[in-house]
């Protein structure tokens, strides 16, 4: 838990009580029946510990990932498993981040002791990142660190570039956790990436996409067993709950589920950035549920007097004051959102 210190993320409805949220990016469609049903249903045997193997969850994943059981390590959300990862690098060397990105990386070198450095993606360039990046001299680092589809740009990293920085042999840290909220999810062969580079951990998460940040989830996959091994060993036995292991279960059964949501998110995404644009407002086109925008007028604190919470940006290295980022959530609240964009900007 956070103690006396500012909270660096959005979704902070604790603080903003009653406020229309577009600060924090969850499928706006909620929590899948059969997933919600797992998790009550499980309470009634939260009286044992629970398995510290995630063993029926691993199974589950293995099949659905295309992968062997023993590359995948669960975790008490993605935010843990970051943590895992940071602290199971050697020191002697920074690590790289692929910047603007989400803030829990550098949190987590920090804690672990190791420096972290800057690969800054070009404002100019619409934050994408290119082919300069294999340039980089990756013997002076521990580790790099890439977000696909990047958190809070929404830009993709071409499938045959992450595959390139794959092979240089760097330790390479991909967060994937919202890869499957963009059009088209399997884009990476993860199974035969994983297979071919040892080097390489891939982080996803059952937050965003089955909407259940409350209950933390996640796993990365990895299929170098000693480096798994020294992650495990940075977390606690019983770290994933009884209902958390049982929603991951369930929501692995509920692909056509997300497969419709992910339509609706997309065809809303596309309406917003094109309504947003004709206000004037500059809009990069990610591609997950959730999009960056920029605009002179301060729109954090505008819409916040309007009583709609919004991701003021400024915070993240390489941004400044003026960035914004908006979840696409239902029809009705994006278009609340719409209307008091349009008041604001008179």
């Amino acid at each position: 838990m956070l103690l006396n210190g500012k909270n660096p993320h959005g979704g902070d409805i604790y603080t903003h009580k009653g406020l229309l949220d577009f600060s924090a990016n969850i499928n706006p469609f909620g929590i899948p029946e059969p997933v919600r049903k797992a998790a009550a249903d499980s309470l009634y045997n939260c009286t044992s510990y629970p398995d510290p193997y995630c063993r029926e969850l691993r199974k589950k994943l293995s099949e659905h990932e295309g992968v062997l059981e023993d590359w995948i390590l669960c975790g008490n959300g993605a935010a843990e498993l970051i943590y895992s990862f940071a602290y199971s690098l050697p020191k002697e060397k920074p690590a790289l981040l692929v910047s603007p990105t989400f803030s829990e990386y550098q949190s987590a070198l920090s804690a672990a002791g190791i420096a972290a450095e800057h690969f800054m993606l070009d404002e100019k360039n619409g934050f994408v990142l290119d082919d300069t990046i294999i340039k980089v001299d990756f013997s002076r680092y521990s580790a790099l660190f890439i977000c696909t589809p990047n958190n809070p740009t929404g830009i993709t990293v071409r499938p045959e570039l992450l595959a390139k920085l794959a092979q240089t042999g760097i330790r390479l840290f991909c967060d994937m956790c919202f890869i499957d909220l963009t059009a088209t999810p399997k884009r990476y062969d993860i199974s035969s990436m994983l297979r071919k580079n040892p080097n390489l951990v891939i982080l996803k998460a059952f937050t965003k996409s089955f909407a259940i940040p409350g209950l933390r989830l996640g796993y990365v996959l990895c299929s170098d067993s000693a480096f798994m091994s020294a992650m495990s060993e940075k977390a606690p036995c019983w770290n994933v709950s009884i209902p958390a292991q049982k929603a991951g279960c369930a929501a692995l059964d509920c692909g056509e589920w997300l497969s419709d949501a992910v339509k609706s998110i997309s065809k809303e995404r596309e309406r917003m950035a094109s309504a947003l644009n004709s206000m004037g407002i500059k809009v990069y086109p990610g591609e997950a549920n959730f999009l960056l925008l920029y605009s002179d007028v301060n729109l954090y604190a505008r819409l916040l007097e309007k009583g709609i919470l919004l991701r003021d940006c400024s915070n993240y290295k390489g941004l400044r004051k003026g960035f914004i980022r908006i979840a696409i959530r239902s029809q009705k609240e994006n278009d609340q959102l719409l209307s008091a964009m349009r008041e604001v900007l008179k």
